[in-house]
């Protein structure tokens, strides 16, 4: 028999009243460990460090026991950058950037190709000679 997993799926949108304060703190938890702790990138030191928020906190959000206010969150959000609320912002329906369309992954070939059409044809605009534009008459209008 194919054992399923109870936990809720990550990747899609949830129904309002599914997010909860719970569900967050479980996926920022999820999240977090994955970048903070030993053989991480980063260190609970360092993080505390950088953030101001005291290790003990730090090791509780990563263990889904506390989840911080929004003033130390957004503290985590500039040091971590996006990647660490990824999972927090699918549950409203909002989907990462796939790696194909990373900054990385531009085809430079290519937008070149498209940039110097575009040039091109802005400067056969700019060099066509333009018809005379017509002055609008100005009349007068006598007052009685």
């Amino acid at each position: 028999m194919k054992k399923t997993s109870t936990l809720p799926q990550d990747d899609h949108a949830l129904e309002i009243e599914d997010i909860t304060p719970a569900e967050v703190t479980r996926r920022l938890s999820l999240q977090l460990r994955k970048m903070i702790g030993t053989g991480r990138r980063w260190s609970y030191s360092g993080v505390a460090q950088v953030t101001g928020i005291d290790e003990r906190s730090l090791k509780a959000y990563c263990a889904g026991t506390a989840c911080p206010n929004l003033a130390k969150f957004k503290r985590l959000l500039v040091v971590l950058g996006p990647e660490m609320s990824r999972d927090i912002d699918r549950m409203y329906g909002w989907i990462p950037r796939n790696e194909a369309s990373q900054p990385g992954s531009v085809d430079l070939a290519g937008l070149r190709a498209e940039l110097l059409e575009r040039l091109s044809l802005i400067d056969s605009l700019l060099l066509k000679p333009s018809a005379p534009v017509p002055v609008p008459s100005r009349r007068r209008h006598r007052r009685r």
